[in-house]
């Protein structure tokens, strides 16, 4: 369950006068629905940065990004692919020379701009293991309401970076035992929620999808092909949810 529709969360994203132009964030918005390519997207949403008389900060489309990644985890596939297609866009030339931040090119070297989205943010899939972490806390199983509110976060933490978060067990900060045993615990208690007669069928649901990408990471844990087992778990899911609304 999510606080805005995406339609409300990028009008207040508009607003906000630390993020992109208001005409900047309708081209992000138009790729996510789908009604323009990744390419003509980054082509508008980087368009002021070529100026010379201006020099807006790129970065402030990678602050917009993540914000939408974290408030829309379906959404992080098609981010991967927009910040590719920036990284692709040709460094600007200001007096002559590639336009450079930090040091870097524009686009092709800036970090902010690599398409690896979570091997490179390690902070971004930490979060993905606080919202399920909050999701499993003993007094927010308590209620139907937060019950319906956390589970579904945390379940889209897991069907949509799973082996992110999982390859989290390399990160030199962290007990490799840990997330192990994290994991086996998570897995474990969504069985167990799943059985819950008391949660909504799309809950249900998309724990089962999560169960799925966990043993998909148990039986590969070092290929990354989830994407693909989730286009068709998906459909799966959708086919059985219709038959049971109509029998």
């Amino acid at each position: 369950m999510e606080l805005f529709d995406q339609e409300e969360w990028f009008a207040l994203m508009a607003k906000d006068p630390d993020m992109p132009t208001p005409e900047e964030i309708e081209a992000i918005k138009e790729y996510i629905h789908g009604r323009t390519t990744a390419d003509l997207a980054a082509q508008r949403c980087t368009s002021r940065i070529y100026l010379e008389e201006e020099n807006p900060d790129p970065t402030l489309i990678w602050s917009l990004l993540e914000s939408l990644a974290v408030e829309f985890p379906n959404t992080q596939e098609n981010i991967v692919e927009l910040l590719a297609a920036i990284k692709r866009r040709p460094n600007p030339i200001r007096d002559g020379k590639e336009h450079r931040i930090y040091n870097q090119r524009t686009f092709s070297d800036l970090g902010y701009f690599r398409a690896d989205f979570f091997d490179y943010f390690t902070d971004f899939r930490r979060y993905g293991v606080e919202t399920i972490e909050d999701a499993l806390e003993e007094k927010n199983l308590k209620e139907n309401h937060t019950r319906e509110f956390f589970l579904p976060a945390a379940a889209n933490q897991i069907i949509f970076a799973s082996y992110p978060i999982w390859n989290l067990r390399n990160d030199p900060e962290l007990e490799h035992y840990t997330m192990v045993l994290e994991w086996n615990r998570w897995e474990q208690t969504f069985e167990e929620l799943i059985e819950h007669s008391q949660l909504s069928q799309e809950t249900r649901g998309l724990l089962q999808q999560a169960l799925a990408a966990m043993e998909s990471v148990a039986q590969d844990p070092d290929r990354d092909d989830w994407q693909r087992k989730l286009v068709q778990y998906q459909a799966q899911y959708r086919a059985s949810l219709n038959s049971a609304r109509n029998p």
